[in-house]
């Protein structure tokens, strides 16, 4: 079951995907490690991410949510400008981020802004798992997408 929240105290231990919802209200330039300098155009993103190691969704969570760590991923680099406003996981011995990836970046007016963001392990093709998200989506429509892309069959390489 796909589940919404921002609580700590929701997050489970175990393992699944994730998304990340974050909100740049104007442009933002900032440097994203091996991407160098990237730009990000206002508006609402989608980050989706597996949660596998120790403590799983919920110590992945609570490390994306924290102001002072480690920037090791691409999304590290840009939570610490922008806020992340809600989540959504599965738990789920199954990796379903890139299917998640490429149900959002289906979405009329989607996109993925900077190219290998977040996927720079994927092997499903995707162009990145940070994705742009149309103005006015309706918050039901996401949570539609996502929980329509779990129910799919296994998948092939992404051709965007």
């Amino acid at each position: 079951m796909l589940s919404l929240g921002l609580a700590e105290s929701e997050w489970p231990p175990e393992a699944g995907s994730y998304v990340l919802l974050l909100y740049l209200p104007t442009p933002l330039t900032f440097e994203a490690g091996r991407l160098a300098t990237v730009t990000l155009p206002a508006g609402r993103y989608a980050y989706v991410g597996t949660a596998r190691a120790a403590g799983g969704l919920r110590s992945r969570l609570a490390r994306h949510k924290r102001s002072q760590k480690r920037l090791h991923w691409h999304i590290d680099y840009l939570t610490q400008q922008a806020p992340i406003y809600g989540a959504y996981w599965q738990v789920t011995p199954m990796t379903l981020e890139c299917r998640w990836a490429q149900a959002l970046l289906r979405l009329p007016g989607a996109d993925a802004p900077v190219r290998g963001f977040g996927s720079s392990d994927c092997r499903r093709g995707c162009p990145a798992h940070l994705v742009r998200l149309p103005d006015g989506l309706p918050a039901g429509e996401l949570e539609q997408r996502l929980d329509e892309a779990t129910r799919q069959p296994e998948i092939g390489p992404a051709h965007f």
